[in-house]
């Protein structure tokens, strides 16, 4: 059974689908309305994994299952807005986005050659991790109204606020403006932070040795030609 995306535009499609999330973030308090627009976007990348015509009945169902509850959860989210609503949506997010990572991940690991669908594919384990994180610091200040500091203005339940705070975690970039202040908290900040260093010097090597790999091995098979000739 092949457990990852397979369609050679997979990576370009679900990229975009990425970049189109995170720009809508920042206009969801002025324009509320556009809260549809990123649930139907991530309606969009769930439905893609789901119908993307790659594998066995029951890989579908695995499929569905994780996809579902996710989608059931962020649109109810959407219409009624409530505390319960607010967690399951949140949470069922980030377990589909860590099965989608997984799947990034099996594709990365099997690739034979570097191509720019792999390349798209790295760039997508990266925004994933991004967002997983941010959705795991929006629900630690849910129930934890002291996790984070931050400006007065700025809301606590805001998703855009902690994608921010997580990709300059990510990045190290670290502006100071938003401060972990739990004990969880900071565990979370350091462990993305630490994942971003490893990922890229990781990915990096992965790539080029991918690449020497592929090139090796045309190498061989053309020297192998010669010889038969």
């Amino acid at each position: 059974m092949r457990l990852f995306l397979t369609r050679k535009y997979d990576n370009y499609i679900l990229f975009f689908s990425l970049v189109g999330v995170l720009f809508l973030l920042p206009f969801l308090n002025a324009l509320p309305i556009l809260r549809f627009a990123l649930v139907g976007q991530y309606t969009f990348v769930m439905f893609y994994l789901v119908f993307s015509a790659r594998h066995t009945r029951g890989l579908y169902l695995i499929d569905i299952a994780f996809v579902v509850p996710t989608l059931l959860a962020t649109w109810i989210d959407s219409i009624f807005q409530n505390d319960y609503t607010f967690v399951a949506s949140y949470l069922t997010m980030g377990i589909f986005f860590l099965y989608l990572q997984f799947l990034i991940i099996k594709q990365m690991i099997h690739a034979k050659k570097v191509d720019t669908n792999i390349i798209f594919g790295a760039m997508n384990i990266y925004l994933v991790a991004g967002l997983i994180w941010a959705y795991a610091y929006v629900l630690l200040a849910h129930f934890d109204g002291n996790a984070f500091h931050m400006p007065t203005y700025e809301a606590m339940k805001d998703v855009e606020i902690f994608t921010y705070y997580s990709f300059t975690t990510i990045t190290t970039l670290g502006y100071g403006d938003i401060v972990a202040q739990s004990a969880q908290a900071r565990m979370l900040s350091v462990l993305e932070a630490v994942f971003g260093q490893l990922y890229l010097a990781i990915v990096i090597a992965k790539l080029v040795s991918t690449s020497w790999r592929a090139d090796w091995d045309i190498r061989m098979l053309e020297n192998s030609e010669k010889t038969n000739l």
